[in-house]
């Protein structure tokens, strides 16, 4: 019963005679649940930071790099018309394969000039075959069937699988740490795998040296920009079909 006589219900006595959570209770629960959950983050964020400061002694590494090669382009020797293709872009070919016959123009009259008239006559014309100097893969056909050729024009190109590396571009900053013979891991983005190589060559010289248009401040305004430095990697790709100037990233092995 309150002090004005009127009666309260036992159950709404009992909710009131409850004390409300004391404000150093919260302070205890929030000590037990935000000090573990931001120690856990601290440990997470040095380990991390760890993992990237021992990562950055042990490995130069770069994005900026690519699969190469040296493609061969094959052609005949006289000039003359594609008579046929022999092989079709992605055909594998062994040395002497033929990859395409041209025919070679008659002589059907002497000019004004003494200079000798040509032309195709058909069965009288003389064919040659066109055979591949290197076994590999076959990359590009650039002359259609029936057009004319001159003597050493590119009718077919092949490059060897075997005989490809890797151009990466290194922060000169970082190039005093790469020596030829490091080992080296690449991951070829077109295979998704990586595959083993070694520091085969270093440029002695920068990327921007071999430019068309290098960089000139004539002006008086100069920026200093972090210049790249080629280097040859070579690897070993074993039978996994390769495409040249696919993107690769490198890690090379520069400490143990």
């Amino acid at each position: 019963m309150t002090a004005e006589g009127v009666a309260v219900p036992a159950d709404v006595a009992q909710e009131k005679a409850v004390p409300e959570p004391r404000a150093g209770s919260r302070r205890r629960l929030l000590r037990r649940i935000v000090l573990p959950l931001a120690s856990f983050v601290v440990l997470v964020a040095a380990a991390v930071g760890f993992s990237g400061w021992r990562e950055s002694q042990l490995y130069v590494s770069t994005d900026n790099a690519q699969l190469s090669g040296e493609p061969v382009a094959v052609g005949s020797m006289n000039a003359g018309r594609l008579d046929s293709l022999a092989v079709r872009i992605g055909d594998r070919v062994s040395r002497g394969t033929v990859l395409a016959r041209v025919s070679l123009p008659s002589v059907v009259g002497i000019a004004q000039n003494g200079q000798p008239k040509f032309d195709f006559l058909g069965s009288a014309d003389t064919r040659v075959e066109v055979q591949s100097p290197i076994g590999g893969v076959v990359i590009a056909t650039p002359v259609a069937v029936g057009a004319s050729v001159q003597a050493g024009q590119a009718i077919v190109s092949v490059v060897d699988p075997s005989q490809l590396w890797v151009n990466a571009n290194i922060d000169e900053t970082s190039i005093e740490r790469v020596q030829v013979g490091q080992p080296v891991s690449v991951h070829v983005d077109a295979l998704g795998a990586d595959v083993p190589g070694s520091v085969e060559a270093i440029t002695p010289a920068t990327a921007q040296t071999f430019s068309l248009l290098p960089s000139n401040n004539g002006s008086g305004n100069f920026n200093k920009v972090v210049q790249l430095v080629p280097v040859r990697i070579r690897v070993l790709l074993g039978n996994q079909p390769a495409l040249l100037g696919t993107s690769v990233e490198v890690k090379i092995r520069v400490a143990n």
